[in-house]
C-alpha cells in the first residue's frame, strides 16, 4: 500500500464530519496565535487531518506528543478520541483542558510516563526524537504502536526521526513508512491531507485496514 492509497482508505473510512473538525482545528490555531502575538507557524490542516484520521481509524488512545507550541495537532489527536500528553520545553498556555502538558524533554517526560506505568501507542514528534526516548519507547510503546514525525524533508526534524526510529525502535522491521508526497492529497473536492507527516504503522493494523 501506497500513501495515497493509505490515506484515501482512512478518508473514505472514517472522514464523515472531517471538514467540520477541520474549521475547528484551524480555528483554535489561529486564535492562539493572535491571542500570544506568535508569529510561528503551527501544523496545518492536512496534517492535522491526516493524524485525526490515524487516531480514529487505529482507536489510538493514549499518545505522546513531542513539540507542542500552540496545541493544534494535540487539539485534533484529542477531538478524534485520544487521550494526549504532550512535551515542550516553552510553555505558551494555549492548551484546552484535557490535554496533558509537561515542561521537560522529551526523555524525561517518557521516563515519567513510564513511573507511571503508561503505555504510549501513538508518538507524533514536531521535534527531532532523543536516542534516549526511542530507548524508552521500546519499553513502554505497545506493541502496535504507531509513531508520526512532522516536516519530513532533507536534513529536517522529520527525516531525523524517520533515521533514528528505523535503526533504534526494537519494532521498525514490523512496520512500513508511509512517506509524504510532494503535495497534499487531494481526497475530496477542496479536502487536501498529508502534506508533511511520516508515519511509521505497524504491518498488522495496515493489514486489517
Amino acid at each position: 500500500m501506497q500513501t495515497r492509497e493509505l490515506v484515501t482508505r482512512l478518508y473514505e473510512r472514517h472522514g464523515h464530519g472531517l471538514v467540520e473538525k477541520l474549521t475547528a482545528i484551524r480555528y483554535h490555531n489561529v486564535t492562539s496565535r493572535a491571542r500570544h502575538g506568535l508569529a510561528g507557524g503551527s501544523t496545518g490542516n492536512p496534517d492535522c487531518g491526516f493524524l485525526y484520521l490515524l487516531v480514529k481509524a487505529f482507536a489510538r488512545r493514549s499518545i505522546f506528543e513531542i513539540g507542542t507550541y500552540v496545541g493544534t495537532s494535540a487539539v485534533a489527536m484529542t477531538m478524534a478520541g485520544g487521550h494526549v500528553t504532550t512535551c515542550d520545553r516553552n510553555d505558551y498556555g494555549c492548551l484546552p483542558a484535557g490535554i496533558r502538558f509537561l515542561n521537560m524533554t522529551d526523555s524525561d517526560a517518557l521516563r515519567l510516563l513510564r513511573r507511571e506505568g503508561a503505555t504510549v501507542d501513538m508518538v507524533f514528534a514536531d521535534a527531532a526524537v532523543s536516542p534516549d526516548a526511542i530507548a524508552l519507547l521500546n519499553k513502554i510503546g505497545s506493541e502496535d504502536m504507531i509513531f508520526t514525525a512532522h516536516d519530513y524533508a532533507p536534513g529536517d526534524k522529520g527525516e531525523v526521526c524517520f533515521r533514528l526510529m528505523s535503526k533504534c525502535y526494537g519494532r521498525a522491521k514490523e512496520s512500513t513508512w508511509f512517506l509524504p508526497e510532494a503535495k497534499a492529497i487531494e481526497v475530496a473536492p477542496g479536502v487536501r491531507l498529508e502534506q508533511a507527516t511520516a508515519a511509521m504503522i505497524p504491518n498488522r493494523l495496515i493489514a486489517a485496514l
